[in-house]
């Protein structure tokens, strides 16, 4: 019986070793968070870490301390995805990759080499809640980033109804639409985004969310009515940024089409879509020298996408002109 127990024992211990391994490497990632307004550092952002690689979260996913500084240890290289979590800010998600250069692994973000990870949150603007309600809230934000999606749902629900005289709850409605997306219910998530844009007319976080969500639903001239709403400056995901192109592109504006993909692969160098939408683009417009550029650049990130071929074919074209 004893034996038994041992044999069992090394099997469950043998599984647990092999899933930390999954994300364990030697990797080491250093960042910082800050108050994109204020420049000042956020306490208590939880940084989730997700390897692509791996298809598996990091095992521990650490916190910013006072000076808005967070560490991560054991990594293994390649992309990863990181989603920077408070109450009371706008969520951040973020592609970066681990490349090994010279002697070590070396961070590139948006096509920056970084040795600490600066971050910018935007806080939410809008009536301050109770910190008693934030903590609520906070653990229903901790279980849609735990992918508990249904559960942090009824949370939310609970707490706007539970709250639902207090000035400023309006605001959990945005959390309510992100479960929403996650479910890929984007109907559903635009009902509750809107329902929060009658209390923040202005919110920016809230305004590309219904963008986002329509472009995702393949309603084009919908989604411009927000993306309108906007500066170019308000707009910094590269994904955000190329949906818009794809939108631009469809009604045959090309020259806009190029601006946002242009825009979309200053912010993330690796985006391979993004060159070859703007290679094509710069063959509508005619404009072959960058359109060579673009192609060659998509061809040399995606060799595996399903448009290399498309993209090969253009470039011997026009390099046999």
């Amino acid at each position: 019986m004893k034996k038994i127990f041992i044999v069992f024992l090394i099997i469950a211990i043998s599984s647990v070793l092999m899933f930390s391994q999954a994300t364990s490497g030697k990797v080491k990632m250093k960042g910082i968070v800050i108050d994109k307004d204020t420049g000042k550092p956020i306490k208590g952002v939880k940084v989730t870490l997700y390897s692509i690689k791996a298809q598996s979260k990091h095992k521990i996913a650490p916190v910013t301390d006072s000076d808005g500084k967070w560490r991560s240890l054991f990594m293994r290289f390649g992309k990863w995805y990181f989603d920077f979590n408070k109450v009371g800010y706008a969520p951040r998600k973020i592609a970066v990759d681990y490349l090994f250069q010279g002697s070590k692994y070396v961070c590139f973000y948006q096509g920056q080499r970084y040795e600490v990870l600066k971050i910018e949150m935007q806080k939410i603007q809008g009536p301050a809640l109770e910190q008693s309600i934030i903590k609520e809230i906070e653990e229903g934000n901790t279980l849609l980033v735990g992918k508990k999606v249904k559960k942090a749902i009824e949370k939310f629900e609970e707490i706007i109804e539970k709250y639902k005289e207090r000035e400023g709850i309006a605001i959990v409605n945005l959390y309510m639409g992100n479960c929403y997306s996650k479910l890929e219910d984007y109907e559903k998530a635009i009902e509750f985004f809107q329902k929060a844009i009658v209390k923040y007319p202005k919110h920016k976080e809230l305004i590309l969310s219904v963008g986002n969500s329509y472009s995702n639903l393949k309603k084009p001239e919908k989604a411009m009515e927000w993306f309108k709403k906007l500066s170019d400056e308000d707009i910094t995901n590269p994904d955000t940024l190329y949906n818009i192109g794809i939108n631009f592109y469809n009604a045959m504006d090309y020259k806009k089409a190029a601006g946002y993909f242009s825009r979309a692969v200053e912010l993330k160098a690796t985006f391979g879509e993004a060159y070859y939408q703007l290679g094509m683009t710069y063959v509508a417009l005619n404009k072959i020298t960058e359109s060579v550029t673009a192609l060659k650049k998509f061809m040399e990130i995606a060799p595996e996408s399903p448009n290399f071929t498309t993209a090969d074919e253009i470039v011997k074209a026009f390099s046999n002109q």
